[in-house]
């Protein structure tokens, strides 16, 4: 089994040069045995997420560390990008990692192709992994090859963290993306990974109708041979109407909820179209929120696209992202802290501690 980590080329654009294909993707082949392997996660309990004991496990993992420098050839960002579901009626194993694929069909960018260039553009190093939407490595006899799943990025998280991010004066900066089902695992990589501060998490379409249906069998198979505990929320069931937010009144989907360690977020839905040549029938009906109940640092478009071209297929949607990108660069990690994104607002007249 291989991962397929994306390189490319770097260089500056204006914004006016969002159309420009991107280079084919190559190999970074020290990062593929490391990638692989079963690594344990953080400590982290389930209560983990509910306010305010998450904000304590932040300022505990932020605590000062003896700084050095970041290694030689180590990407100053890496872009893990999780496909969506093959398809409303083709086998869950089937599922590939198609965010990585240019093609005719997808006028020769790729989703995931267009995200690295625009950090590129900024005379950053960039580095990508596409993933496919299942739990564990796979053979997909769509794409006729081994996929790498959520296990697999769970490892390639790993490795960056324990090689470019802990202790490192200069971090190697993380960027989640997903498209339809790939947000619930994008999520859920973050979600459980406290430990890490996400740059972006970009959001796709986001779709959780069906993913507990689709995924359930496989993950509990998974996990029970694992030493490591099944992902939060998922040792509580279905990720669907899951999470309780403040100032909302039903509970929400995992990937229309921005974890607390995410600072930028970006997401792209789609319209209903039922009555026309190219119906749209699944789409994300969700704004996105903060896990306190705020929109800080999250901006929306909704596009024109149909809910498989947005993630298959270069469109004015990528564009947008590209731009996003573009425009907000990397944040300053001292300027956000995180404990801002866990606890609600604090009443008027009152501050934390």
């Amino acid at each position: 089994m291989t991962l397929r980590p994306v390189l490319g080329l770097a260089g500056h654009a204006t914004l006016l040069a969002l159309v420009i294909a991107a280079c084919a993707p190559q190999v970074a082949p020290e990062l593929l045995v490391a990638a692989a392997q079963n690594r344990t996660q953080p400590d982290v309990p389930a209560e983990a997420w509910a306010w305010p004991q998450a904000a304590e496990l932040l300022v505990a993992a932020a605590q000062e560390v003896p700084l050095r420098p970041r290694p030689a050839g180590a990407p100053d960002v890496v872009v893990i990008a999780f496909a969506g579901h093959c398809g409303l009626v083709c086998r869950t194993r089937n599922t590939w990692s198609y965010l990585d694929d240019p093609g005719e069909a997808t006028g020769e960018v790729a989703v995931l192709d267009a995200i690295l260039r625009a950090f590129r553009r900024q005379s950053l190093t960039a580095e990508g992994i596409s993933l496919s939407s299942f739990v564990e490595a796979h053979y997909s006899g769509i794409s006729d090859r081994f996929e790498p799943g959520y296990n697999e990025a769970q490892g390639y998280l790993d490795f960056v963290k324990h090689s470019w991010i802990d202790g490192v004066a200069n971090p190697t900066r993380v960027v989640l993306v997903g498209h339809s089902h790939g947000t619930v695992w994008a999520t859920l990589l973050a979600m459980n990974n406290l430990d890490v501060t996400f740059d972006y998490l970009v959001s796709i379409d986001a779709i959780c109708w069906q993913w507990w249906g689709r995924h359930a069998r496989f993950v509990a198979d998974f996990f029970s041979g694992q030493d490591r505990p099944i992902p939060f929320p998922l040792d509580r069931g279905d990720p669907c109407k899951s999470l309780a937010i403040p100032g909302q009144n039903r509970f929400q989907d995992i990937n229309d909820v921005v974890p607390a360690n995410v600072i930028f977020g970006l997401e792209v839905r789609t319209p209903v179209r039922l009555f026309s040549l190219v119906p749209n029938v699944l789409r994300d009906d969700d704004p996105n929120m903060r896990i306190n109940g705020t929109e800080l640092n999250i901006w929306s478009i909704e596009t024109f696209s149909a809910h498989n071209d947005v993630g298959r297929h270069y469109n004015p949607a990528t564009a947008w992202v590209e731009a996003m990108i573009t425009v907000l660069g990397l944040p300053d990690h001292a300027e956000f802290s995180m404990t801002d994104f866990v606890r609600p607002p604090a009443p008027e007249g009152f501050n934390y501690r």
